[in-house]
């Protein structure tokens, strides 16, 4: 039997363990190397400034392989011989496969821009975790969010109607906060930030961003308790490490393979699809699981392997905290409770298959 190795427990690969008895009937050997938990990013801004209970996205992802008959080998991954065939673990492990996939995430990532100890970075999201923590710690902590996109006005909205927390300031490079979404309802999401008393900061560079201030390129100095980097994402150092990528991810086809390895596949974050730029949002990390796993079994029984085709448009919900959200596809939009109560379903029901 084959021995196919999924590194990660990412929206894919959860796919997969969900549907490991195609695979094994197909004539793999299934193994699984990730930690126990899976966090669920949709639900990550909400968790972290403690608006919904912290277990709220969870996965076990332990449970799952258990129920599916899969093999689970809790670890990470330290290293990957492309030409042996073989994983290493940061437990000191040697995995030895047939076939590799890669499903391990991104980071955040802030080119140019010196990031001190002790400040919290939105991905991976065990960082981010941290923050209930810190505020608890903290009464009536100042807090920065850098960065202006879709994840910071998250977390910056919820952190404003949040007991116990101080100022918020949101800080972007860039001429508007929230580039890429519909102008009026970027203009909706000003004018509620400023209701709730965030400081906007908008053609902000940052310089520095440390525990105690934040640097600004034209020499300005704002202090705060607590820093979040809400930045672009990038491929986890690992993959440039180990030679299989760089900081934009794993480069791969739109049959998901590696565009010079047939037998390492990459999903998710991690990958830079080479055929068009994919944004690193969940619903191509999604998408992608049913992709691979028909091009396993097509693989399997030497058939020709079906692409990935991104869809044009996606839906986008924004949690923005205290009962509202804003739903976006394509330019069109809309603000309130509805987009929220829709976001929270489209949640439960996907976390909902893994548990």
């Amino acid at each position: 039997m084959p021995d196919l190795l999924l590194v990660g427990a990412g929206h894919s690969h959860l796919h997969l363990i969900a549907h490991a008895r195609a695979l094994t009937t197909a004539g793999y050997r299934v193994r699984v190397l990730a930690p126990r938990f899976f966090d669920y990013s949709g639900l990550a801004s909400a968790t972290a400034a403690g608006s919904v209970p912290a277990d709220a996205g969870r996965i076990d992802v332990r449970a799952l392989a258990q129920r599916h008959d899969v093999e689970l080998v809790e670890d990470t991954l330290s290293g990957l011989d492309l030409r042996g065939r073989c994983a290493t673990t940061t437990g000191g492990s040697r995995l030895a496969y047939d076939v590799v996939s890669l499903n391990i995430g991104s980071v955040a990532a802030a080119p140019g821009m010196e990031v001190g100890d002790g400040v919290l970075r939105v991905k991976p999201l065990s960082d981010l975790a941290a923050l209930a923590a810190r505020l608890a710690a903290t009464p009536d902590a100042g807090l920065s969010v850098v960065g202006g996109g879709s994840t910071g006005i998250e977390l910056a909205a919820h952190l404003s109607v949040r007991a116990g927390v101080g100022t918020v300031r949101l800080l972007e490079s860039g001429p508007e906060i929230g580039a890429g979404l519909p102008p009026r309802a970027r203009r909706r999401l000003v004018r509620l930030l400023d209701r709730r008393g965030v400081e906007v900061c908008v053609d902000a560079p940052v310089r520095s961003v440390g525990a105690r201030q934040v640097g600004l390129d034209d020499g300005r100095t704002l202090g705060h308790d607590i820093a979040l980097l809400a930045t672009g994402l990038a491929a986890p150092r690992l993959v440039s490490e180990v030679g299989i990528g760089d900081v934009d991810g794993i480069p791969v086809t739109a049959s998901l393979q590696h565009v010079d390895e047939p037998d390492t596949y990459a999903v998710g974050d991690c990958a830079h699809f080479t055929p068009q730029p994919l944004p690193r949002i969940g619903v191509h990390g999604v998408r992608q699981g049913s992709v691979l796993l028909a091009s396993l079994l097509a693989r399997a029984a030497g058939q020709p392997l079906p692409t990935y085709t991104p869809q044009g448009r996606a839906l986008a919900v924004l949690d923005l905290g205290d009962g509202v959200g804003l739903a976006v596809r394509g330019r069109l939009w809309w603000y309130g409770g509805a987009a929220l109560r829709l976001k929270r379903w489209i949640d439960r029901r996907w976390l909902a298959r893994y548990r």
